[in-house]
């Protein structure tokens, strides 16, 4: 926590830092990926992948993987009294995207039919993960840039140091876990049994396949 400034100017002191440094500058980015398409795995290789190899009941024809990137960089500006009383604002960048993300199709889809029915299905999965990210990307900007608006005093530079890293961190970590679980309820509303039995009543609209699946 920021100490206080014990002086008799410590109140012109924080009347100059503000108006010398400003609020903190806050930009928050989205980075947008073309997601790969992989169909060298197995039904059975999909199932553990997925983490339900012990279901019987339920057999994974398509799979989403994606990494959620979360970055960010700070930049200080300072302004320090010849006692050494410190006061700090932060510009805080923050870059949401993905690290990668890729679309598994079981290798047992032969049929264009099957395949381009499962796809749609995993791109229902890419586009709510880009569109999650794309519009958190604009909606954290206002909240970030209230958290970061004013100056912190401190008695040394050091402790501003100090700080500095925590602060950040704290401000930024609940609204990154925010936005996982957000993400993630979303995630699920489309793996939802409803949405299963849909899939499952249009792949049975498909003529036979040449294995007579």
């Amino acid at each position: 926590m920021p100490g206080r400034v014990a002086s008799a100017n410590d109140d012109r002191f924080k009347a100059d830092c503000e108006k010398l440094i400003g609020a903190g500058k806050v930009v928050v980015t989205y980075t947008d990926i073309v997601p790969a398409e992989d169909s060298s795995h197995t039904i059975k290789s999909l199932q553990s992948m997925s983490g339900k190899a012990n279901d019987a009941y339920h057999s994974v024809y398509g799979l989403t993987h994606a990494e959620p990137a979360f970055r960010y960089e700070i930049n200080t500006r300072w302004r320090i009294s010849p006692e050494g009383q410190t006061c700090m604002v932060a510009d805080v960048s923050v870059k949401l995207g993905f690290s990668a993300m890729r679309v598994y199709l079981a290798r047992e889809l032969q049929d264009s039919c099957r395949k381009n029915i499962v796809r749609e299905h995993e791109l229902e999965h890419v586009s709510t993960w880009r569109s999650h990210f794309r519009i958190a990307a604009k909606m954290l900007e206002d909240p970030l840039r209230t958290a970061f608006s004013q100056p912190r005093y401190y008695p040394s530079q050091t402790q501003a140091q100090a700080d500095l890293k925590p602060w950040v961190e704290g401000v930024l970590q609940p609204f990154q876990k925010q936005l996982m679980n957000g993400a993630a309820a979303a995630q699920r509303a489309i793996d939802s049994p409803a949405a299963y039995q849909r899939v499952t009543q249009r792949l049975r609209t498909c003529p036979p396949s040449a294995n007579g699946s």
